[in-house]
C-alpha cells in the first residue's frame, strides 16, 4: 500500500531532516490575495505547510480538510480554526442537502473527521520520526496534530463565546 501523504511529503521531509525545531525564524506565506509574515519558530512554521500538503495530497481521510487549504489562514489561532472549520463543515451540510442528501447540523460528524485525521497523524509521525535525524518535521507535525485534537474538544466552548456576534441573526 503506497501512502500519498508520504509520497508529496518526501522532498519536505528531506529538506528539514536535520533541523532542530526550535530555531527561530522569519516565516512569509504569499498568496494572490495577501501576504502573511511572523517571527516564531521551525516546526510553528512547518506545520501549516505539513497541513497542506498532507491535505492536498490524495489521502481519502485528509480530503475531508480541503476546503481549509482554499480558504487558509497562515498562522491562525485556535478560535479563528475553529470558527473556520465550523463553517467548512456546516457548509458541506448545506451542499449535501442542496445535493438531496440529509444534512446533519451538529457538529458530530466533524469529531469524527478529525478522529481519522488524529490517526493518520500519528501514523505519519511515525515515519517521519524514523526519517529524521533532527525534529523539526516530527514536532511540526506533532504541533499540527495538537491543534487538530483541540478543534473538537474546544469547538462548543468557542462557538459559545462567539455567540454574541451572531445577535442579528438569532
Amino acid at each position: 500500500l503506497y501512502c500519498p501523504v508520504a509520497l508529496n511529503f518526501a522532498d519536505i521531509a528531506e529538506q528539514f531532516k536535520d533541523i532542530v525545531s526550535h530555531e527561530n525564524v522569519d516565516v512569509t506565506v504569499a498568496t494572490e490575495e495577501r501576504t502573511y509574515t511572523k517571527s516564531t519558530t521551525i516546526q510553528a512554521g512547518l506545520s501549516p505547510l505539513i497541513g497542506i500538503i498532507m491535505t492536498t495530497s490524495g489521502c481519502p481521510v485528509m480530503a475531508h480538510l480541503k476546503p481549509m487549504v482554499r480558504f487558509h489562514l497562515p498562522f491562525a489561532s485556535l478560535d479563528e480554526t475553529i470558527f473556520r472549520m465550523a463553517t467548512m463543515y456546516l457548509m458541506a451540510q448545506y451542499l449535501q442537502k442542496q445535493d438531496g442528501a440529509a444534512p446533519s447540523w451538529t457538529l458530530d460528524g466533524l469529531a469524527n473527521v478529525y478522529a481519522k485525521v488524529g490517526i493518520v497523524n500519528r501514523d505519519f509521525a511515525i515515519r517521519l520520526r524514523d526519517a529524521a535525524k533532527k525534529d523539526a518535521n516530527v514536532n511540526a507535525l506533532v504541533n499540527l496534530d495538537c491543534f487538530a485534537q483541540m478543534v473538537p474538544l474546544a469547538a462548543d466552548d468557542v462557538l459559545r463565546e462567539i455567540k454574541p456576534y451572531f445577535e442579528a441573526y438569532l
